[in-house]
């Protein structure tokens, strides 16, 4: 009896553990929480104004000159809003300037240094504050200058007056006309360093800039 008794135990042990992992399959593993959804992408950037073209009748004042080498062209950024945009001629060097006789135009920041002149070749010409501190920084790094003629440069900076134009970087560059020579050549790359724009160009900007306009030029 006792037997029967255990197999019958037995059977009925099974029976349940397999009635129990049937309802187990029935019911299926419990599920994962879903995965949260991804952030939603940041908007793009709205895209920057585009510049209001005006007439130089327009413009009573110029507050900030860009060169923009690529594009070949000169931007001037009026007060009040506004922006003019000359042709210009490019020097016959590649490149940033680094040295006199290069034939390079400079490339960084730089500041009108002076009234216009009248100049028999140009027209016009404006002069502009190179070598700039960050010339002069380089310069010296470089081994072009020295001390004496690094402090030079940084204190005429300081006191925003005319660098010395005497040293191994050369000077005397600035904004000027075509005049006779290369009236209606902009398209061609012949200045010595300086930015070219046309006789009517610079007699605009002569009347609009002042001693200190900042002056960027870009590659």
């Amino acid at each position: 009896m006792r037997g029967a008794r255990a197999r019958d135990f037995a059977v009925a042990r099974s029976l349940a553990i397999a009635a129990a992992c049937f309802a187990l399959l029935l019911s299926g593993c419990p599920k994962k929480p879903p995965a949260p959804a991804p952030a939603p992408p940041a908007p793009a950037p709205a895209p920057a104004p585009a510049p209001t073209w005006i007439e130089p009748s327009a413009c009573k004042r110029v507050e900030r000159l860009d060169v923009r080498k690529r594009e070949r062209a000169l931007f001037a950024t009026c007060a009040g809003g506004g922006q003019m945009r000359f042709p210009i001629a490019l020097a016959r060097g590649r490149g940033a300037k680094r040295v006199r006789g290069d034939e390079k135009m400079p490339e960084g920041d730089y500041r009108i240094a002076g009234p216009a002149r009248k100049s028999g070749r140009f027209h016009l010409f404006i002069p502009i504050d190179y070598p700039s501190r960050a010339d002069a920084d380089r310069a010296l790094a470089a081994g072009l200058i020295g001390k004496g003629e690094h402090a030079a440069i940084a204190k005429a900076h300081a006191k925003r007056r005319m660098p010395p134009q005497d040293t191994a970087l050369g000077g005397a560059l600035g904004i000027h006309g075509e005049g006779p020579r290369w009236r209606g050549d902009l398209d061609l790359d012949w200045t010595q360093g300086c930015v070219a724009v046309s006789d009517a160009a610079i007699e605009q900007l002569a009347r609009l800039v002042r001693v200190g306009t900042p002056l960027h030029i870009a590659p």
